[in-house]
């Protein structure tokens, strides 16, 4: 699509293009007094960043950082606890269901997002350099929504079988452990360790694949590797080199960018520095309860069995110490994902735009790392629905504080177009709906007790194929979840954090249960949900 295009498609062709030079100037002028926008976004980065009890501890220093300078939203939710369709309601500000969408759909080919404007477009229309790199929406940047682009999503290197097939060939020596477990198409998840660990595949018998020694990029090129400080750099410090280099140029206009990181979605390869800052005999598992699926609505514990079945082959293949392998890899890639984040950031201040940055750092979505005897996302329980969302506005009343009110990702857009004094309906010109996340602004300012307009719950949604969709709501305190076929669960966090004894049903939390229900209605009501 050329620029013509987007713009018509963006519904500010006509008038504009009547008095294209006047209009360009009228932005570059409003738009000279706007704050530029980082937003990186790390993929399947769960809460352990915000330090939960009794959880694993990451090293994070340069998110810490920007933790520092931010307010954090303790319970923010994805409004779809998977990196495709989180990230295309991010991007829109709407939910699952008013897009009719709940899956990996490119943006372009979801028909409810053709009167949507996206979030960097809407900053490219009025007078921003628009930028972005790496994993931003699923299938990268999504259309011409931006001035410029890196690299798409990568989630390289993978071993190399001596022949490009798949893009997600299993370590062979992990292959072995996993394949009296699992379904062949599982293994690529249940990779991980140092690229140090080069995977040697052997001729396979069907001489399909001749074998051969060595890592290959997802673009099926080799990947070269001597060593550590001897080898390609991997995608996400590719991103990162090149989100460097647009901050040490000069700008003429305020500039949006975004960072898509891929870690420590998987596969778990990072360097062996990483794995060496987490000596296995320090890891500590996550909180776990043996039985803790029996009280789970039986049409969450039984849907999605991936997750299930590689926590069910780690444990059976390894035991205990598989599994620390395991939160080992994990939190290595959080490590190496970290420093990508500080790479970006001490660009930005080099470049003398610390002073004037709105930082937002929104992980797509959680991930089970063996809580609920799984390992993914993808679920209605908070390791996969909460997100250690960050937003730094230089000289924010607010900044270092936590806020506890609960709020979703589809409210990014909103916050952004507020503070940046972007026009307030992106869609209006298409006849598309307004935005239905509500401007965090007041929490910005007052963490704690600020007059917020948006719902007192926090919406997550699934559907799996046709069915009914099944969400959940989070209060600051209880969540509450409707499944489609109308099972419920019901969690008090005050206490039970881990989500361990689902009370719904019990008489006395029946008017708790109604209201939470209640108010999740409300918000299916307020975006023509499609289960009515």
């Amino acid at each position: 699509m050329n620029r013509r295009s987007f713009l018509k498609l963006c519904g500010v062709g006509g008038a504009l293009g009547a008095c294209g030079g006047l209009a360009r100037a009228a932005r570059a002028v409003a738009a000279s007094k706007r704050p530029n926008v980082l937003l990186i976004i790390c993929d399947d980065l769960n809460d352990w960043v915000l330090g939960p009890a009794g959880h694993p501890k990451p090293k994070t220093p340069n998110i810490d950082r920007l933790r520092a300078g931010s307010v954090n939203f303790a319970c923010a939710h994805a409004a779809v606890p998977v990196c495709g369709p989180s990230r295309k309601c991010l991007f829109a500000g709407q939910y699952p269901q008013r897009l009719g969408d709940y899956g990996f759909a490119a943006w372009k080919s979801v028909p409810a997002l053709r009167t949507s404007v996206p979030l960097p477009a809407h900053f490219r229309l009025n007078g921003y350099g628009a930028y972005g790199t790496g994993k931003l929406l699923h299938e990268g940047a999504g259309g011409d929504f931006y001035t410029d682009y890196g690299i798409g999503p990568d989630y390289g290197p993978w071993p190399w079988q001596g022949k490009a097939g798949p893009s997600n060939t299993p370590h062979p020596v992990q292959f072995e452990k996993w394949k009296a477990y699992l379904p062949t198409q599982m293994h690529r998840d249940l990779n991980y360790g140092p690229l140090s660990n080069v995977p040697t595949w052997k001729p396979d018998q069907a001489g399909k694949f001749p074998g051969a020694k060595g890592w290959y990029t997802e673009g099926r090129k080799p990947f070269r590797y001597v060593d550590d400080s001897d080898r390609d750099k991997m995608p996400d410090e590719v991103s990162a080199d090149w989100a460097v280099n647009i901050l040490k140029r000069t700008h003429d206009r305020p500039f949006y960018m975004g960072v898509g990181f891929i870690r420590p979605h998987t596969p778990l390869y990072a360097p062996k520095k990483y794995f060496d800052m987490f000596p296995i005999e320090d890891i500590q598992l996550p909180p776990y309860k043996k039985d803790d699926l029996e009280d789970c609505a039986p049409a969450l514990r039984r849907r999605w069995q991936w997750g299930f079945k590689k926590f069910e082959a780690l444990i059976a293949s390894g035991g205990e110490r598989a599994w620390k392998e395991w939160v080992q890899a994990y939190l290595a890639c959080v490590a190496f994902v970290d420093d990508q984040v500080g790479k970006v950031l001490k660009a930005l201040d080099a470049g003398g735009h610390r002073d004037n940055p709105l930082i937002i750092l929104p992980p797509a979505n959680g991930y089970h790392v063996g809580e609920k005897d799984c390992i993914q996302t993808w679920h209605l329980w908070d390791e996969s629905t909460r997100v250690p969302l960050l937003v730094h506005v230089p000289g924010c009343a607010g900044n270092g504080k936590t806020c506890a009110n609960p709020v979703s990702l589809v409210d990014v857009y909103p916050t952004l177009v507020d503070l940046c004094g972007l026009p307030a309906q992106p869609n209006k010109a298409r006849g598309g709906p307004d935005l239905d996340g509500h401007s965090l602004r007041p929490l910005l300012n007052d963490p704690e007790a600020g007059s917020w307009n948006g719902p007192a719950v926090a919406l997550t949604g699934i559907r799996d194929g046709k069915a009914n969709p099944h969400f959940s709501v989070r209060s600051s305190r209880y969540r509450y979840t409707l499944c489609g076929n109308g099972e419920q669960e019901l969690y008090d966090h005050k206490d039970d954090p881990n989500e361990w004894n689902n009370l719904a049903g019990k008489p006395e939390m029946a008017e708790i249960a109604g209201r939470l229900r209640k108010e999740l209605m409300a918000i299916l009501r307020a975006t023509k949900a499609d289960n009515g």
